[in-house]
C-alpha cells in the first residue's frame, strides 16, 4: 500500500471530503487530487505534516503504514 492509498483510506474512514482536507491544509483541490489519484504525487514534508494533523494520524503512518507508539496508545484509549 502506498501513501495515496493510506491517504484515501484515512479520508474515507474519517468521513471527510477531499475539498475539506484541501481547505483545512491550505492548498487547492487539484493539488490534493494529485496526491490521491494515479499520479501518486508525494507532498513535501510540511504539507504531509499538515495533512496528517488534519487526519489525526502520524506522517510515518501515511508514508510507510507504521504507527508511532504514541499514536497506538491514543487509539487504544479512544
Amino acid at each position: 500500500m502506498e501513501f495515496r492509498d493510506r491517504l484515501r483510506e484515512e479520508i474515507e474512514f474519517k468521513g471527510l471530503q477531499g475539498k475539506e482536507i484541501a481547505a483545512k491544509v491550505g492548498f487547492s483541490y487539484s493539488t490534493f487530487l494529485s496526491y490521491i489519484d494515479s499520479r501518486g504525487v508525494l507532498p513535501n514534508v510540511e504539507t504531509a505534516v499538515k495533512i496528517a494533523k488534519v487526519l489525526g494520524v502520524s506522517v510515518e503512518y501515511l508514508v510507510d503504514g507504521k504507527q508511532s507508539p504514541g499514536h497506538q496508545i491514543l487509539q487504544k484509549k479512544c
